[in-house]
């Protein structure tokens, strides 16, 4: 079992998806660990995160929509391409983002990210077809979001290093938060002013948190330009136990990811909730994802983060075959909260375990193993959803079931391919603490 001497290294990396902050040079100042300028940069991305990842994780709320009135005229596996590949982007243009921060680009991309984010929630806004749908919101809003998100988690990481969990736990619940609120306020607007101005009010909240976030994060940090970084680290596919944590992000993101997107077509179909309450289940299940990066984050420095990482994923398969058995209101309201708990582990604790030396030999490898592993989680994020859609699309009075069942077995398989890496770094602890 790892102690807290084995751990300490991992618990500093950062928790969420993106590749390792750029390397400090022997002049670079030591991270202040508070103080205005870093809490005021946890603060910025906080807000960043809120209107990428948060806009993201709230796509049930758009595909439910989308099923029933703007593309109902779309099959959901159809529509749920939109929503997959503005995450593919988001998750895929970070590995991009990585090597260009570390180059002193902080700045370009910043500001090339809250561009195209917020001009694809405009021209979503003016999209009345399905190609207009997903250009505007998968591709322009899913390579804005990708721009932005590794620098604003990065620059956390680099200005907290006793207090980094705590800090990135906070940022990362942005997404969570966002998760929240977005379907809150689309159900509420949309039949009162119509869906091309909600869709024009998220986007002005998108612009008013960069105008909040850029400027901050922009006074409070000087730009260094660090070496360049290879992309793809060759050594990595010869080692099995790389190769199969990169199955088992691939599997688990598959799974994690169909919830997200038919929670709402789930309760007002099988549950024959209101139109207003199955949208309100994609923010149950968010807020419930905020407690578990948060509690994750915390929970890390004393048990681990291959333990937990492990826990959450196994209780997350059971979850989702428990899924299978939900048929009244009240405890799919429980499933959507538990879910959103263990699930949000996934995204908090994954980068902590790649960053094992087991994982990633030595720390000049980390940031481009990461980002070869998020690349495989995004060709997972990629087709779920939509292999998904298909099974339900065709399974008709029993087409959830189907969906559940693929999501449960996608989620238990990316667990038994996990225990691979993570018997490894057992052995590797076991063996620096007999030493």
């Amino acid at each position: 079992m790892e102690t807290k001497q084995s751990e300490k290294p991992q618990a500093e990396e950062s928790p969420a998806p993106a590749p390792a902050p750029p390397s400090a040079s022997a002049s670079t100042p030591a991270p202040p660990n508070g103080g205005l300028a870093a809490w005021s940069g946890v603060f910025a991305s906080f807000l960043l995160f809120l209107t990428t990842w948060g806009f993201s994780t709230a796509f049930g709320a758009f595909q439910s929509y989308y099923q029933s009135d703007l593309l109902h005229t779309s099959s959901p596996s159809r529509i749920a391409w939109v929503g997959t590949v503005n995450a593919f982007f988001l998750i895929s243009t970070g590995v991009i983002a990585g090597p260009l921060f570390d180059r002193g680009y902080l700045h370009h991309l910043m500001i090339a990210g809250c561009f195209l984010t917020t001009l694809g929630l405009m021209m979503l806004s003016l999209s009345t077809q399905y190609y207009q749908v997903f250009l505007s919101q998968g591709l322009c809003c899913g390579l804005g979001s990708g721009l932005i998100y590794v620098p604003a988690l990065s620059l956390v990481s680099t200005r907290f290093t006793t207090r980094r969990g705590i800090a990135v736990g906070l940022v990362t619940s942005g997404a969570s938060v966002g998760g929240v609120l977005f379907p809150i306020i689309f159900i509420r607007l949309q039949p009162r002013i119509g869906f091309p101005w909600t869709v024009r009010t998220l986007g002005f909240i998108q612009l008013a948190c960069s105008c909040i976030a850029v400027p901050l994060l922009m006074v409070t940090t000087k730009t260094r330009r660090g070496p360049p970084r290879q992309l793809i680290h060759w050594h990595a596919m010869k080692e099995w136990s790389f190769n199969a944590y990169g199955i088992a992000n691939f599997l688990m993101f598959m799974a994690y990811f169909i919830p997200l997107f038919y929670v709402p077509a789930f309760a007002s179909t099988a549950l024959r909730t209101s139109t207003d309450l199955s949208f309100y289940m994609v923010s149950i299940l968010n807020a419930g994802s905020a407690f578990g990066r948060i509690g994750s984050s915390l929970l890390t420095y004393r048990l681990g983060a291959s333990h937990i990482l492990l826990a959450s994923v196994i209780a997350s398969a059971v979850l989702l075959f428990g899924w299978i058995g939900i048929h009244s209101v009240a405890s799919f309201v429980v499933f959507c909260v538990l879910f959103g708990i263990f699930s949000g582990v996934l995204i908090s604790a994954n980068p902590l375990v790649i960053a094992h030396p087991v994982v990633s030999p030595t720390p000049s490898v980390i940031g481009t193993r990461m980002g070869m592993q998020w690349f495989a989680t995004s060709l997972g994020v990629l087709i779920g959803a939509p292999i998904a859609g298909v099974i339900e699309g065709h399974g008709g009075d029993n087409g959830f079931l189907g969906l559940q069942i693929f999501s449960g077995a996608g989620m238990a398989l990316g667990a038994a391919f996990l225990l691979v890496p993570l018997m490894a770094v057992w052995r590797h602890d076991h063996m620096q603490n007999k030493a």
